[in-house]
């Protein structure tokens, strides 16, 4: 991987009636990253992909992508390099799913189908169909295969699992993992974290339009320390360090659950000290809960 530019955005914001939908965002990122987008519904995800893609306007700051400025009325020079879908994403109802792909082909110039074929494969769609006539996990895999069909450098991704059963995610996941190898640059937002992490290498978190945390995806399983469960025949204190504290009483003890992030060998001494120990576990915290405990931290400006 180079440290081409791919997508550099700097204090984009996009206000509605005044208020602020994506507020003051800077991010960079270079070619060959697969980089997550991650918030809740309404964080700000899909604006500031529309402003990549040039759909709309922003209020203020810059976007360049592949070194050059973005505006609306360029952004069609920059699309035949890449590949979009979204989790809702409107389609020419009219057409089957085979016209569909006709036409993108057509759009794009392709003559070589090798790697159409292979996504039909993987996907498995049914191409004889209108589309108006399709369920929304076929229409979401004619979507994914037209991202993927032209073999663009860069793949922007709304939500791009939504309506696919979990044989189909998995089968995208793999998709994924195989244009990490290809040096294709993946732009992905989501709100699953499960997914994100399976296959992105940095993750971008937005809430509340700003972006509050820029992280390899590695420090996710340090940020998500451990789940501590204890049963005593006596009430204890947890770890000073100790967050997410819950208590429990039973008809032979005390149970005392809670998420540590401190240095281990703290924890082992705080174990060895406990009176009556009678039980205990000790498990990786959940990357869902991970992503809430992020998401609920006071935003970080300096990302």
């Amino acid at each position: 991987m180079t440290n081409t530019s791919v997508i550099a955005v700097k204090g984009l914001t996009k206000k509605y009636a005044g208020v602020a939908a994506v507020d003051n965002v800077d991010f960079t990122i270079t070619k060959g990253e697969i980089v997550g987008f991650v918030g809740l519904n309404g964080a700000g995800k899909s604006t500031a992909i529309n402003i990549l893609l040039g759909f709309l306007n922003p209020t203020a700051g810059k976007v360049s992508l592949f070194g050059e400025p973005l505006t609306p009325q360029n952004a069609h020079n920059s699309h035949h390099r890449i590949g979009f879908a979204t989790g809702d994403m409107s389609l020419f109802d009219s057409m089957t799913g085979h016209q569909y792909h006709s036409f993108i082909a057509r759009a794009y110039g392709l003559t070589d189908m090798t790697a159409y074929k292979a996504l039909c494969l993987r996907f498995d769609p049914d191409l004889d169909k209108k589309i108006s006539l399709l369920s929304r996990g076929n229409k979401q895999k004619i979507a994914l295969i037209a991202a993927f069909m032209t073999q663009p450098e860069l793949v922007i991704l709304d939500e791009p699992s939504s309506g696919l059963d979990p044989l189909m995610q998995q089968y995208f996941l793999e998709l994924i993992r195989e244009e990490t190898e290809k040096g294709t640059t993946i732009f992905m937002s989501s709100h699953y974290l499960n997914e994100v992490i399976d296959v992105c290498s940095r993750i971008l978190l937005i809430k509340k339009g700003r972006l509050t945390k820029d992280i390899p995806t590695s420090e996710l399983g340090m940020a998500a320390g451990k789940l501590v469960r204890v049963i005593t025949t006596r009430q204890v204190e947890p770890p000073k360090s100790a967050r997410s504290v819950e208590r429990q009483k039973q008809a032979d003890g005390y149970i005392l659950e809670f998420i540590y992030k401190d240095k281990v060998i703290r924890l082992q001494e705080w174990v060895t000290s406990l009176p009556n120990l009678q039980d205990i576990a000790i498990t990786e915290h959940d990357p869902e809960a991970t992503f809430e405990d992020l998401y609920n931290e006071k935003a970080n400006n300096d990302v």
